[in-house]
């Protein structure tokens, strides 16, 4: 096996064991930032649950009581049609008017909570904007990770010619032959014409190549 083989096959086991780290770590950082998802949106969710079930109980005793409140009003009011009892009719206005007052109150207290518990922050466009910048953050070093492995790849194989090569090229150049290719005929022209064809079969003449 030629040196550059061997040199090829230990980049290209470098590059490997890189790669599967840069795997591993994405695998693990996406992971955990799945993890970190799933905790911050089930507490924004399970925080703001619990104050609507809240809620919820609380409206529903409005309406009942509101329900219960309208009820009585009528019926104080059928009263007054039949016997004309005006003060009990305006205990009665009296009464609701206050039991409308106390049920507003606890509408306007439930709904101060609902808008308190959906500002409390991290709300969940805050939990993916986090999200969304820390990949961004973890993006770059994976992308860090990604330049190692490009660079030991391009290592696997020197773009440069090698050495041995450029000392036969110079012993071709340099060391008269294109004088015994020229044999007997030692006419100027005669030699650089055998001297074009030792660079012309060599492909010395090509672009890129020495």
């Amino acid at each position: 096996m030629g040196r550059y083989e061997r040199a090829a096959k230990i980049s290209l086991k470098e590059a490997t064991a890189l790669a599967s780290g840069v795997i591993d770590t994405i695998r693990y950082d996406l992971r955990r930032e799945e993890v970190r998802l799933e905790e911050e949106m089930s507490d924004r969710v399970e925080a703001v649950q619990q104050i609507l079930n809240e809620v919820a109980s609380i409206q529903d005793a409005i309406i009942a009581g509101s329900s219960e409140v309208k009820r009585e009003l009528e019926k104080a009011k059928k009263r007054l049609v039949k016997g004309g009892d005006r003060e009990l009719m305006s205990t009665q206005i009296i009464g609701a008017a206050t039991r409308l007052g106390e049920l507003r109150a606890l509408h306007n207290d439930a709904a101060r909570r609902i808008q308190g518990a959906l500002a409390r922050p991290p709300s969940a466009v805050d939990i993916i904007e986090r999200l969304t910048k820390d990949l961004l953050k973890l993006s770059g070093s994976w992308e860090s990770s990604a330049r190692e492995i490009d660079e030991s790849i391009s290592d696997v194989v020197d773009a440069n010619a090698p050495l041995e090569m450029i000392e036969l090229s110079r012993e071709l150049n340099d060391n008269g032959y294109d004088l015994i290719l020229a044999g007997e005929n030692r006419d100027p022209e005669n030699i650089e014409k055998c001297r074009t064809r030792i660079k012309e079969m060599s492909g010395e003449d090509h672009p890129g190549l020495s």
